[in-house]
């Protein structure tokens, strides 16, 4: 039996009826559930990051910096042993700790810092301490809408 015209066109009818999008722009368009950290199990984790997305404009990816007032955050290059990781947070009851991240302040200069994402809307930005100094420092940040994870 083949797949023949009839086959296709009835198909398209059984897509249409239950609402299932054909079109490249549909799925181009649609937020994916997979970059949805709020429903992450810590089974899902750790993983490399690829991307964090606050808006169109606003992400943070390899070679993207994104900028919290006067500190600039980047993530560490593909070619570098210790890439970005996204994984539950040892202290954090519903956390996700993206770590392996750069941070850069004028006056602090350079340093290691984290993304901490708690659910389901509270976000921090930890800057670590150089080593000899004090303790390091926490600014609440905007959570991303998304954050895409490599496979």
């Amino acid at each position: 039996m083949g797949f023949g015209e009839g086959g296709r066109r009835g198909f398209l009818v059984v897509a249409l009826m239950t609402g299932v999008c054909l079109t490249p722009s549909c799925v181009s368009t649609a937020p994916s559930s997979a970059d949805d950290w709020r429903t992450w199990r810590r089974i899902d984790l750790p993983a490399e990051l690829v991307r964090v997305t606050w808006s169109e404009e606003a992400f943070l990816s390899e070679g993207h910096p994104m900028e919290f007032g006067r500190t600039a955050v980047k993530m560490w290059s593909s070619g570098v042993a210790r890439k970005p990781i996204v994984r539950a947070a040892n202290n954090a009851a519903d956390g996700l700790l993206i770590d392996n991240l750069t941070c850069y302040n004028a006056v602090n200069g350079e340093g290691k810092c984290a993304l901490l994402l708690h659910r389901p809307n509270r976000c921090y930005l930890f800057v670590y301490a150089a080593s000899g100094t004090s303790d390091g420092v926490s600014f609440d940040v905007d959570c991303p809408a998304r954050v895409t994870l490599g496979s």
